[in-house]
């Protein structure tokens, strides 16, 4: 497998959708892109759908052990604290 970096709102996204596997966190960010698909075109919604899309494809290239090594807690930390700040 080549190497894939994946960027800190990926990590964000992935942290935000993780499950038990990196299959399953891969099937639950294709089913949040279904919802976001589905709804009225939206600037938002479009940037969070290539991102997501971004990130699914990036997830399907990594290797698991290099998966299951991603601190995700920092980034869902990250996200506690930037509410705390607004």
């Amino acid at each position: 497998m080549r190497n894939v970096n994946l960027e800190e709102n990926e990590l964000t996204i992935t942290a935000i959708f993780q499950q038990h596997t990196k299959e399953e966190t891969i099937q639950t960010l294709k089913e949040a892109l279904e919802v976001l698909e589905q709804e009225e075109s939206d600037p938002e919604n479009e940037e969070m759908i290539d991102i997501i899309n971004s990130t699914v494809g990036k997830l399907q290239q990594i290797e698991d052990k290099y998966y299951y090594s991603l601190d995700l807690n920092y980034y869902l930390n990250n996200l506690e604290d930037d509410a705390y700040e607004a």
